[in-house]
């Protein structure tokens, strides 16, 4: 039986990057380079898993960001009498973002669209 290599040498600099927010370096080039198939596969493998974990992590600190910026959200109701629109506009003149939401997104660390409405929310 054939072995089925799913690795790809010209995009594995970009999955080096998801993986550890870095692009690879010239020890990783050289090992990259030196290795058969089988061990290129290897290294595709191990930096896909590297990437999930990385992205899993990511996902739970949005999660997180989102949930304190939700209780943010109520407190401002709460005590200025607003809504989640005039904080949205509060916060964009505390950060400056001349009302950018994917920048504001951005320094806040919630997902792309969470200011705008455009995700489910699940809590």
């Amino acid at each position: 039986m054939l072995n089925q290599y799913t690795f790809d040498g010209n995009t594995v600099s970009d999955l080096h990057k998801e993986a550890y927010g870095t692009r690879p370096r010239e020890g990783f080039w050289a090992e990259w380079d030196a290795a058969n198939n089988d061990e290129k596969q290897r290294i595709w493998d191990s930096l896909l898993d590297t990437a999930d974990r990385a992205a899993e992590m990511e996902l739970e600190c949005q999660l997180e960001a989102e949930r304190e910026l939700n209780e943010h959200f109520r407190r401002v109701v709460d005590i200025a009498g607003g809504t989640r629109e005039d904080a949205i506009r509060y916060l964009h003149d505390t950060y400056d973002t001349n009302g950018s939401n994917e920048y504001l997104e951005y320094i806040l660390g919630v997902r792309y669209g969470y200011l705008s409405g455009s995700l489910k929310v699940a809590y």
